[in-house]
C-alpha cells in the first residue's frame, strides 16, 4: 500500500544508514545493527500495521530471512529477540544489546530528522480526527525522544528537531 511504499523508499534505508553510522561511533557490530535496521519493519511488506499479527509476523519473517542468509543462532536471537522486538520501546521495554540500542536510536532519528511525521500525519488524517492525530503524534514524539534514543549525546543533537515538532503539534 501507499504507506509501505513510502517506508521502503524513505525510512528503512535511512534507518539502516543511521544504524551503520551509530555502530561505527559506538563500536558495535555494523553488520548486526544494519541487518536489524533493514528488517525492523519487514512485515509491512505483507500486511497492514493495524493487523494484530503484525509484530509477530515481523519477527518470524526476520528470523527466517536471517537463517536462510547464514546468520548464527546467537546473531539471530540478538537481532530478532532483542533489537527488532524492543526497538519501539513500548511499555517501558527497551533493547538490551548495543546493536538493539542502535536500532532504536536510528529509528527514532529517522522519525525526527526526516519528513516521517509529516507523512504519518497525512496518512492518519485520512481516518482520524485532527485531535486524534495530534494526540498520537505528541505521544509518539515523546517516546521517540525520551525512550527510543539510547545515547544522551544523540538526544542532545536532535533536541531542536524534537522541540520544533512538539511545538508544531501542540498548537
Amino acid at each position: 500500500d501507499e504507506w509501505t511504499d513510502w517506508l521502503a523508499a524513505h525510512h528503512v534505508f535511512v534507518v539502516a544508514d543511521l544504524a551503520s553510522e551509530l555502530a561505527e561511533k559506538y563500536k558495535a557490530s555494523e553488520e548486526l545493527a544494519r541487518a536489524a535496521a533493514l528488517l525492523h519493519d519487514i512485515a509491512d511488506a505483507k500486511m497492514s500495521r493495524f493487523n494484530p499479527e503484525h509484530e509477530e509476523a515481523s519477527l518470524a519473517i526476520a528470523r527466517e530471512l536471517l537463517a536462510k542468509s547464514g546468520y548464527k543462532d546467537e546473531e539471530i536471537q540478538l537481532i530478532v529477540d532483542d533489537a527488532i522486538r524492543y526497538h519501539s520501546c513500548h511499555d517501558g521495554h527497551a533493547p538490551a544489546s548495543l546493536e538493539g540500542k542502535i536500532l532504536s536510536t536510528a529509528d527514532s532519528l529517522a522519525h525526527l530528522k526526516t519528513d516521517f511525521y509529516l507523512y504519518a500525519v497525512h496518512a492518519r488524517a485520512k481516518r482520524e480526527s485532527l485531535a486524534e492525530v495530534k494526540a498520537w503524534t505528541l505521544n509518539k514524539l515523546e517516546r521517540d525522544f525520551h525512550a527510543k534514543i539510547q545515547f544522551d549525546d544523540v538526544r542532545e543533537e536532535v533536541r531542536a528537531d524534537y522541540d520544533m515538532l512538539k511545538m508544531l503539534f501542540s498548537r
